[in-house]
């Protein structure tokens, strides 16, 4: 049974991962309601990350650190970002290489993630939890890339009404 909910868990972020990549070379509608659904749930997730990874100084510094860096990557991705106005309708293309950056450190994150919990549990004969354990800077990782997607759509957002008004 937990290898088949691994598998699935696997699957879900695969496919997500994919939609990632090509959104990195497409362009997307400016959606308000998609975009603040996103920030919303982001940021849930986001704190939830932070109370989990635990109020030591490592795991708190461990925070700081990956919020600033996923807020300074999200404006610097906000201000590559291209937009394009087909009808009435406002699309935008963002960086790639910003994208890309992120998208790998999440990639790279999971997948360290997932050999340690498959070796550590084939050392000590036991069935694996994805959740626990971890090392005092798997949040600031992991916040690299909520932080950076919170601040990128908020940026977004606002320019994509700036762009509106012009028009």
């Amino acid at each position: 049974m937990q290898q088949i909910i691994i598998i699935l868990l696997v699957c879900l972020v695969g496919f997500r991962i994919v939609r990632r990549v090509q959104r990195n070379f497409s362009w997307s509608e400016l959606r308000s309601n998609r975009l603040t659904f996103r920030i919303v749930l982001l940021a849930v997730i986001g704190i939830i990350f932070m109370t989990q990874s635990g109020f030591s100084i490592v795991s708190m510094i461990s925070d700081i650190i990956g919020i600033l860096i996923g807020a300074a990557l999200g404006i610097a991705g906000a201000t590559m970002t291209v937009f394009e106005r087909r009808g009435a309708e406002l699309y935008y293309k963002a960086n790639v290489w910003i994208g890309t950056i992120v998208t790998v450190l999440f990639v790279g994150r999971f997948a360290y993630r997932m050999y340690e919990m498959m070796t550590m549990s084939r050392d000590r004969g036991q069935n694996f939890n994805f959740a626990a354990g971890g090392s005092h800077w798997t949040s600031g990782l992991m916040l690299i890339m909520f932080a950076y997607y919170v601040v990128y759509y908020v940026l977004l957002m606002r320019q994509g009404k700036q762009v509106l008004a012009r028009s």
